[in-house]
């Protein structure tokens, strides 16, 4: 298969050897098929035809023949010949050219005639049986013998429909618009007569514009349908080459990682040669389309003319226009439903259940080999007398893996292929291995004598960054509210992991603060009211706003700004507790911020968290989910820190 395509289509080229071997026997079929369709949808777009002449050819015209209507071909006898092709559309009364609908008649002998070439439309659609039949004699020199004269066409492939607008159009559109806005202006007794006509202005206007837009569609459909089946004959051809190389490479399926990376490869190499011999054929058919390029018609001027001469579709307006204002009427019914479509479509991860798992054992793989490493790390390492090794806890969260990679191809659809760079950019975020060496000059005894010799000891701190905290730190505004989403959703696939790791969604605690407490202090009442809004919204390490959901200082910080209490600016939890007044346990009331303490394990001293008082012994935080909270709870207890009051 050295030969990836020909000129007219990517269709590759099997060997015998090849077509017989069982194991490419399907994905042949499958590559073969969709080179059928991709030419069948080719075949869909529209053809332009010109006549063809050879350099030689043109040379035996006389200079002043490309202005003369009657081109004197007696100079040349090539014969020309034409494939079979649609008819084509020729002017009766042309001279020399007959009417390829009637049986042409010979000419007769030493009429004088020459073929006249310009009144045949190039941009026609010729047939062969059109071409032989308007054959036409030339004078014949003297001693020769008159020979018949065959056109050849060369067919070509017509423009892209452009979707750029006329300027003449935009500027009718821009005053149309213009004197719109002034009727309504003008219309300010609300007079119901001069109402209904500008409604059924802009609804007929409405009209066109859809047939505008439904006519263009119907011009694109040939060229989207030829994409398509490009796209599935690449896909086709590379799965051939793919399995392939399979056969020819053992070792190719040896990891996910490996196979990735020869995917790549092929993929590549075939884009190469997909370039290299097509080139030439897109260069030519590209240069033989401008010149012999069509004006597309616009497509609202022509509905425009087919009105004027039909005014009975005016009547399918009204009616189309009065079935748009039924419509507008009921979709103020829809906002609801289509809201929950929506969320349950784009919650979801954009890959099938296998590749999730795939990802997510991929990830984990990758971890055993790493804790495999610490904890041998002589054995990976050799060469030093002594070893020191300092290494974090090797886990983390699987939901918290699939949103990210979810998130960074922003919700398009991704498979473990695709996945794989992504899986070991986070990796080598998250464990970040430091390997420093010391020496120190002892002594040993050698045949009675102290030798000095160095001793070198290795020491090796592994830090586990937390994965769940790399979003805030290596994404953008965009992508991280992605991942806030997934995170809200698990990406609707809730209990595809177990483990200690895979925290499960829970439903936040909810609390009715009592009204008697929201009137005594409207302050407070404030508070609530922008920070009830939230509930439910998922713990984002590094959340700042509803965008990206919140983290617990980031949520409190939000809503004391945006509330109009205080604005607190963005500040972590020890940063709120310098902020604030200290507040004895028993005087702490609603609307103060409640601190703690080790809540992020005994490696992390000082303040953790922060909640916003609420009275009652309840407090409103952002765990997971964002939501109430009970400080009885032992948990809350043991961890408790103070109370703290911002600034008046």
């Amino acid at each position: 298969m050295d030969e990836y395509r020909n000129r007219d289509s990517p269709r590759l080229q099997f060997s015998r050897e090849e077509l017989e071997n069982e194991e490419l026997t399907r994905p042949v079929s499958k590559a073969e098929k969709a080179a059928d369709r991709y030419d069948a949808a080719k075949k869909k777009l529209r053809k332009r035809y010109r006549l063809k002449l050879t350099p030689e050819e043109k040379d035996g015209i006389a200079p002043d023949a490309a202005f003369n209507p009657k081109i004197q071909i007696a100079q040349d006898r090539t014969e020309y010949s034409m494939p079979d092709q649609p008819d084509i559309q020729t002017d009766p009364k042309a001279p020399g050219v007959q009417n390829t609908r009637q049986k042409p008649k010979p000419a007769k002998a030493g009429s004088g005639k020459a073929a006249d070439l310009t009144s045949i439309p190039t941009a026609g659609k010729p047939s062969h049986k059109a071409a032989t039949d308007a054959v036409q004699s030339a004078d014949p020199l003297p001693g020769e013998k008159k020979k018949g004269l065959r056109l050849k066409f060369e067919e070509t492939q017509a423009k892209k429909p452009s979707q750029l607008t006329h300027p003449v159009k935009k500027a009718i559109k821009t005053a149309g618009d213009q004197l719109h806005r002034q009727a309504v202006k003008s219309n300010e007794d609300d007079n119901v007569a001069a109402d209904a006509v500008l409604q059924i202005d802009q609804k007929t206007e409405t009209a066109l514009r859809m047939g505008d837009h439904a006519y263009h569609a119907h011009k694109m459909r040939p060229y989207k349908q030829l994409k398509k089946a490009e796209k599935r004959l690449d896909k086709a051809n590379i799965q051939v080459l793919e399995k392939k190389y399979q056969q020819e490479h053992p070792q190719f399926t040896s990891n996910p990682y490996s196979r990735w990376q020869q995917k790549r490869a092929i993929r590549r190499e075939y884009a190469a040669a997909k370039r290299g011999t097509s080139g030439k054929t897109v260069q030519s058919t590209a240069k033989n389309a401008e010149k012999a390029a069509e004006k597309v018609s616009d497509a609202a001027g022509k509905t425009v003319e087919v009105i004027r001469r039909r005014p009975s579709l005016l009547l399918l307006l009204v009616l189309g226009g009065l079935l748009l204002i039924v419509m507008s009427s009921l979709q103020s019914c829809t906002p609801l439903t289509q809201s929950v479509i929506e969320s349950v479509a784009i919650g979801t991860y954009p890959a099938t259940e296998e590749d999730v798992r795939a990802a997510e054992r991929v990830y984990a793989e990758k971890e055993r080999k790493l804790k495999d490493e610490m904890e041998n790390y002589e054995r990976y390492h050799p060469g030093y007398d002594e070893y020191h090794v300092d290494a974090d806890e090797i886990w983390h969260n699987p939901y918290v893996l699939i949103a990210i990679i979810s998130a960074y191809f922003d919700g398009q659809d991704w498979d473990i292929d695709t996945a794989l760079p992504v899986i070991e950019e986070y990796f080598k975020l998250q464990y970040e291995v430091t390997q420093t060496v010391s020496t120190q000059t002892r002594y040993m005894t050698v045949n009675g004598e102290s030798v000095p010799y160095t001793y070198s000891i290795c020491n090796v701190k592994m830090v586990n960054k937390d994965l769940s905290h790399l979003p805030a730190v290596s994404m953008s505004h965009h992508t991280m509210s992605m991942y806030a989403m997934y995170m809200a959703t698990h990406g609707n696939m809730e209990g595809i992991f177990d483990g200690p790791h895979a925290v499960p969604l829970s439903d936040p605690m909810l609390y009715d603060i009592p009204q008697e407490t929201l009137d005594a202090d409207p302050t407070f009442a404030k508070l609530m009211e922008e920070a009830n809004k939230y509930v439910g919204y998922p713990y984002v390490w590094g959340g700042v706003s509803p965008e990206t959901s919140f983290d617990c200082s980031g949520f409190v910080c939000y809503v004391f700004t945006a509330s109009g209490v205080y604005n607190t600016g963005q500040l972590g939890a020890k940063g709120l507790r310098s902020l604030c007044r200290n507040v004895p346990e028993g005087q702490a009331k609603p609307g103060d911020i409640v601190f703690f303490d080790g809540t992020m394990g005994e490696g992390v001293a000082g303040i953790t968290h922060c909640g916003i008082y609420v009275g009652n012994n309840m407090m409103i935080h952002c765990g997971s989910p964002l939501g109430y909270a009970n400080l009885n709870d032992s948990y809350w207890r043991q961890h408790f820190h103070s109370f703290g009051r911002v600034p008046n």
